[in-house]
């Protein structure tokens, strides 16, 4: 006869290993995020593909698949090929793109106060080749843009910027009057060709060479890069007054995406990112010397303008430091209080 009795055990022993199969199917939500499809991260700027800024950035997307085993899957556009700088920036948040490497006068259009970093004379290598000085501004700008839902992960060197004429240098104030000068943008820059009597041009790097040699433009103010971009062809003589503009890259992210990672892969993004920040900021700067001598070597020449002819440059940029000043006095006093640039 048959007994029920017998076989309770056996069904309960069944149970149990089927709820335990089911619960490790399951798994955590931390499991299942590591199971689920790689991480898509779109990062886009408008620098040729031979420019070292360009390089670093495959670099640093090759340590970002590498170091999350796979999970996130960098997708790379240079040359403004999806979209241009001020366009990539507006469209953060947007799912569209999730990291941009902007110069940063194109943050100028979303947050003014932001042209903080873009005024003459303001950047130094000595403020910001400090870990904890370039730590402090990068959380100061982020704050400036954190209501558009961007992070500023840190700045990165560009250059200190030059003058490329095609035949001519530029020795003192009066060379620029009356030049249309190529600019990459931004409300600071724009004032400053003004007070020089230049009229500013803006328009992204891809296009300056042929607007230069179809006469659309009559100079160019870029870093070496940029002149390599150019060539010895199209512009023979670059032109340094130095200090004037020191130019940075901002690391922008999408906050909202950066949020939206599980944790270990959003410790892989910030850890690699404040690494290759932490090494660019030198690397910038024999590259920049680097391709000066290479573009020297290419039958190149770099003028310096004369020192008593800085100290009139200098004189007319400080209208411009006065303009933001009057503008944000806060963000000039928390600047100041943080690289102790008196200039």
């Amino acid at each position: 006869m048959f007994n029920p009795s017998l076989f309770r055990p056996f069904w309960a022993k069944t149970l149990l290993v089927g709820m335990t199969v089911a619960g490790l199917a399951a798994g955590t939500p931390g499991q299942a995020r590591a199971q689920a499809a790689p991480v898509e991260m779109v990062m886009t700027d408008e620098i040729a593909t031979s420019h070292w800024t360009a390089k670093m950035m495959d670099e640093y997307a090759a340590l970002i698949e590498e170091r999350s085993k796979g999970r996130i899957k960098p997708k790379v556009f240079h040359s403004g090929t999806l979209y241009k700088d001020k366009d990539a920036v507006a469209a953060l948040g947007s799912g569209a793109v999730h990291m941009v490497w902007p110069v940063s006068v194109q943050l100028e259009s979303i947050a003014p106060q932001y042209g903080v970093v873009n005024l003459p004379f303001a950047v130094t290598d000595a403020a910001m080749s400090k870990p904890e000085t370039a730590q402090e501004v990068s959380k100061l700008l982020s704050g400036l843009v954190s209501d558009k839902g961007i992070r500023v992960m840190g700045l990165m060197r560009t250059a200190d910027l030059i003058f490329l004429f095609k035949d001519k240098e530029v020795d003192s104030v009066g060379d620029l009057k009356g030049s249309k000068i190529r600019l990459t943008g931004g409300r600071v820059l724009q004032l400053l060709m003004r007070d020089f009597g230049a009229s500013p041009v803006s328009m992204p790097a891809s296009e300056m060479a042929a607007a230069l040699m179809q006469g659309a433009i009559d100079g160019i103010y870029t870093s070496a890069g940029g002149w390599e971009m150019v060539g010895t062809n199209a512009a023979k003589v670059a032109s340094l007054i130095p200090g004037m503009s020191l130019l940075t890259y901002s690391v922008l992210v999408d906050d909202k995406w950066m949020k939206g990672l599980p944790d270990d892969l959003r410790q892989v993004v910030e850890t690699t990112t404040n690494e290759i920040i932490a090494k660019q900021w030198q690397r910038a700067i024999d590259a920049d010397k680097k391709t000066m001598d290479q573009m020297i070597a290419q039958g190149g020449r770099l003028a310096v303008a004369p020192e008593a002819e800085q100290a009139k440059f200098r004189e007319i940029a400080n209208k411009v430091n006065q303009d933001y000043v009057r503008r944000y006095p806060e963000v000039w006093k928390q600047y100041q209080a943080i690289v102790g640039n008196k200039s």
